[in-house]
């Protein structure tokens, strides 16, 4: 957070210095341009960093880890958003972690890691049912903490484990 605090102050003094050598080239230009550029050099900053920041966070995963969901969101106060929508959050699952329980063919447990933007990376055991396409919330004990559902990306997640 702090790295990403100072990049978007120097990107802001960044566009500041050049608008300040336009200015020294172009006399017409008007004193309050250099601090507008510098506001401009910062959310343009900050506008980049988010768009970019899913695909970045994702080269650093293990080559064995599998991008299960990804959740894109739009905001009011970032118009831009509607066009494209940000991806801010996502899920993956790391192939190498995949265990089968023995009592159940069928069966198989993992991790689920999930990640979004300016926050801690989490993660917790989960139980997949690779016959009826269900999962189930384990505690680190590997006792059940959730009954067996479909949750919205379900299917994914079945995918990635079962084949």
């Amino acid at each position: 957070m702090l790295w990403e605090w100072l990049a978007t102050v120097f990107a802001g003094l960044g566009a500041a210095g050049v608008m300040l050598s336009l200015r020294f080239f172009i006399k017409r230009l008007p004193k309050w341009s250099i601090p507008a550029s510098a506001g401009l050099g910062m959310i343009v900053f900050q506008v980049y960093s988010e768009y970019t920041w899913f695909e970045h966070t994702k080269s650093l995963l293990p080559a064995t880890a599998v991008v299960v969901a990804e959740v894109a969101e739009t905001a009011p106060y970032k118009p831009w958003s509607y066009y494209k929508p940000q991806i801010l959050r996502f899920a993956a699952i790391d192939t190498s972690q995949i265990v089968a329980v023995h009592q159940h063919d069928h069966w198989r447990q993992t991790r689920l890691y999930f990640f979004e933007r300016r926050m801690s990376a989490h993660s917790w055991p989960i139980m997949i049912d690779c016959q009826k396409g269900l999962q189930a919330t384990l505690s680190d004990e590997g006792k059940l903490i959730s009954g067996w559902s479909q949750e919205s990306h379900t299917h994914h997640i079945v995918k990635v484990v079962c084949q």
